[in-house]
């Protein structure tokens, strides 16, 4: 992640976090469906290695708990429930996380992609699953990307780091979009287009 200000500018986010799963909880015993959705997206996180389980007793010098909540969709028929992350929730100095991300810039011509497409005989498309959640991100910056959860209201609160690209940040697109045009490049450099 590339930042424009240094993170050491960035207070305590631990207790907004703890608050705000606090929160959550009250919502979540009260609906068993959202709270078992819930539940299996995390643990589908962890599972796909996106995500792990912090064990250290004590915490870096630099660090941000995401808070995150989740946006119940029953209509969707793949995707019930959105976990959204927030980048936005200020720490104790009143900046937050995406305040110090740099957001970056593609600047790919609508033009020149549609022409492109329309130079081949054949053309494909795909549907990129957990597309952010390909991206791994630097192993000395992933304490930035901390989030708080527990497994009933009354259990201990543990902590985890996202592994990967997190949607919610203000610079996740960026990634996305530069690894999708590395990897159209590579394939046209491989004949494969």
């Amino acid at each position: 992640m590339a930042l424009n200000k240094d993170s050491f500018c960035l207070g305590n986010s631990k207790n907004i976090a703890i608050r705000r799963l606090n929160s959550l909880w009250k919502r979540l015993s009260r609906d068993s469906k959202y709270l078992y959705l819930y539940a299996e997206f995390l643990k589908e996180y962890e599972e796909l290695g996106h995500l792990e389980r912090v064990v250290e007793s004590s915490e870096p010098p630099i660090h941000y708990y995401i808070t995150h909540h989740g946006a119940l969709r029953p209509e969707k028929l793949t995707t019930n429930l959105r976990i959204v992350f927030n980048g936005s929730s200020p720490t104790t100095t009143g900046i937050s996380l995406n305040d110090i991300l740099l957001k970056g810039e593609v600047k790919e011509d609508v033009f020149e992609t549609i022409s492109r497409f329309r130079r081949h005989k054949f053309a494909f498309r795909t549907d990129i699953q957990k597309m952010y959640r390909q991206i791994l991100i630097n192993p000395d910056q992933q304490d930035l990307q901390r989030i708080m959860w527990k497994h009933g209201s009354d259990a201990e609160i543990l902590t985890y780091r996202l592994k990967t690209a997190t949607y919610g940040l203000s610079n996740a697109l960026f990634p996305a979009i530069r690894t999708l045009c590395s990897s159209w490049r590579r394939m046209k450099n491989r004949d494969f287009l």
